[in-house]
């Protein structure tokens, strides 16, 4: 059983959501075609980053704008760093993918300075961090039942689908790694469909 073996791992990453048209067509005349309604050209966005663990998630950031190395610092730093002195004082491993703000210098610095245990990954391997499972479910949440208007209704609704997110509901996409590992394997650590 893999999946219960990570139980000092915290895996990150960030996703973006944005407003969506849940109207998918506009009124027309009886005998002619429906019309797709156009996808704006500028959606409205935000960009979020979170780590779940078996012992929980950690707090979740909602940013705008481009990620820089030291945006991505300050995230840690942020909400990070807490969660590791709160829940993992006794050591951690700490999961992230390979972009390359997430692996510049100024972060390697800021894991030394912070004893953050950084486990390397390799390359190009999302279906080795259950957080991205994790990252369907708060999209699917939003589409269906929250439907924003404007970002207010967006930000809110990712921070109240960011409270179910349990000790148990971490587990259970943990858990899911007891599968994806031993094909990850098989496949020679090429994409699963996981």
């Amino acid at each position: 059983n893999l999946g219960s073996s990570f139980g000092d791992v915290i895996w990150t990453d960030e996703t973006s959501v944005q407003l969506e048209s849940h109207r998918r067509f506009h009124c027309y005349k009886k005998g002619q075609k429906p019309r797709y309604k156009p996808r704006p050209k500028h959606p409205v966005k935000v960009h979020v980053w979170a780590g779940i663990s078996r012992r929980g998630a950690t707090g979740v950031c909602i940013f705008e704008g481009i990620m820089t190395a030291s945006v991505y610092i300050k995230i840690l730093e942020e909400f990070l760093v807490p969660f590791i002195r709160d829940v993992y004082p006794s050591g951690h491993e700490f999961m992230q993918d390979n972009d390359p703000k997430h692996t510049s210098r100024q972060a390697k610095e800021f894991f030394s300075q912070h004893s953050i245990n950084w486990w390397r990954t390799p390359p190009e391997s999302p279906d080795a961090n259950p957080i991205e499972n994790l990252w369907h479910e708060l999209k699917e949440y939003i589409r269906r039942v929250t439907k924003p208007k404007r970002k207010e209704e967006l930000v809110s609704g990712i921070l109240r689908f960011w409270s179910t997110v349990t000790p148990s509901k971490c587990q259970k996409y943990i858990s899911h790694l007891d599968k994806v590992i031993p094909e990850m394997i098989r496949v020679n650590g090429e994409a699963t469909g996981f």
